[in-house]
């Protein structure tokens, strides 16, 4: 029998199963909108529904967040989850032959899935200060650039970006996963003509299970987007969910973003150690041993996300905020772990 050769694959991401008996704070869900709301919104389709293909590209709903938003017409594309958002934009700079920069600390799976399409990403790293060098992307030889604002896990808004789209000859994608924390509900950036920006419905919204984002671009750009999807990229189920979220989910939403912000300013100042604070529904935390930190919360019932290797944050856990009476069992286990770690 004659095996074929396969590609030695190094870049998979291998996320582990915590279940769902422990304090899931490592994926930054919004913990923090009530059941009222997803009664609310999970309005499921009609039975007739589920026997067919969803409209191609579910163009439905991207029509749904195209009013919802006053966005141009043709300027969304419907996308499963954020990830599927960047496979879109990173596939469109292969194909253009225009290489990639990545601006650096910031989400792993962004690099990931540059791999994943076939790139070979660059770093551009932020400065001590968070700043980000406009010059140096254009310097690194990239003609499409990946930057996330908030960033993960720097937790701040990236100041330059508007300079960046304005000032970048090629494409910027633009990872907005956290921008409703930050206030930024509707998405403008595609305004430059230059930049796809990737939005999500599982972080604010606190729809993660349904796997929904969009990417808003320049009609233009949209259109070749599009023609990289895949023709159903969303179960009926899913669009259904979020159709209702629009219309009748967003007070929960925006209640649950006031009370993300109030929870992170009464526990961030209790933090006793080197840390990334910003409008963001996380916080990230410098250790001396990442690995050691988050086995004792792990101990202690809390799942965070360690991080390591990545410029500004060697050494870091970053966990996601939670309801006041969550956060002080996690404080207390924090303090335990980060007093073990001192000794």
């Amino acid at each position: 029998m004659c095996l074929m050769r396969l590609p030695s694959l190094d870049f998979a991401y291998d996320e582990p199963d915590v279940g769902y008996a422990k304090y899931r704070l490592h994926f930054n869900e919004n913990l923090f909108l009530p059941d009222e709301y997803y009664r609310e919104v999970a309005a499921a389709a009609e039975p007739w529904e589920l026997r067919y293909y969803t409209d191609p590209l579910n163009r439905r709903l991207a029509s749904v967040i195209e009013r919802h938003f006053s966005l141009p017409e043709g300027s969304v594309v419907v996308t499963a989850g954020a990830d599927d958002g960047l496979r879109l934009a990173m596939s469109l700079a292969l194909h253009g032959g225009w290489g990639l920069a990545v601006v650096e600390p910031t989400y792993g799976m962004a690099r990931v899935v540059a791999r994943q399409v076939g790139l070979r990403p660059v770093a551009v790293p932020l400065g001590v200060d968070l700043s980000l060098d406009v010059d140096a992307v254009a310097k690194s030889g990239a003609s499409a650039v990946y930057v996330c604002s908030p960033n993960n896990p720097t937790a701040h808004v990236v100041k330059e970006l508007e300079e960046l789209a304005a000032r970048f000859q090629g494409l910027v994608i633009y990872d907005a996963a956290y921008a409703e924390f930050a206030g930024y509900w509707a998405p403008k950036l595609y305004e430059y003509g230059n930049v796809v920006e990737v939005r999500t419905f599982s972080k604010a919204w606190g729809l993660a299970g349904l796997r929904v984002g969009y990417v808003a671009a320049d009609k233009r750009i949209a259109d070749v987007l599009r023609s990289l999807s895949l023709p159903h990229p969303i179960s009926a189920l899913s669009a259904k969910v979020v159709e209702r979220a629009l219309e009748r989910g967003r007070r929960y939403v925006e209640q649950s973003v006031a009370q993300v912000a109030e929870v992170r300013e009464a526990v961030a100042p209790r933090i006793r150690a080197e840390k990334y604070v910003g409008p963001v529904n996380f916080i990230t935390v410098h250790v001396a041993n990442a690995e050691e930190v988050a086995s004792a919360l792990d101990a202690a019932g809390f799942v965070v996300r360690t991080l390591g290797g990545k410029p500004l944050c060697r050494s870091c856990i970053r966990f996601t905020l939670a309801p006041m009476p969550v956060m002080e069992k996690f404080l207390k286990a924090l303090e335990e772990a980060l007093n073990t770690g001192r000794q």
